[in-house]
């Protein structure tokens, strides 16, 4: 197991950033140009409710699992110089 995770290519940290960063700004985006449209109100806040529900649902469990990856690596990384030192 110590093996895959090491191993396995990720993304760097700025890559993701940037990534989240647009994903945010096209989102707003498309709110702000609904928001303004001639759309019925009661329709606009349906709208944006399930957008937030529905990007809630997606985001927040892509960012527990990238913690939780980086927690993982950083304990493997200190078991390996732990043994290296020892």
């Amino acid at each position: 197991m110590h093996g895959m995770v090491e191993n396995d290519p990720t993304p760097d940290r700025g890559f993701r950033v940037l990534l989240v960063a647009v994903m945010l700004v096209l989102i707003i985006v498309a709110h702000f140009f609904m928001w303004f449209s001639n759309m019925p109100p009661d329709l606009k806040i349906v709208f944006t409710v399930l957008n937030v529900a529905g990007w809630t649902i997606v985001l927040a469990p892509i960012l527990l699992v990238d913690r939780w990856l980086a927690a993982v690596q950083h304990r493997v990384s200190q078991d390996e110089a732990d043994s290296q030192s020892s």
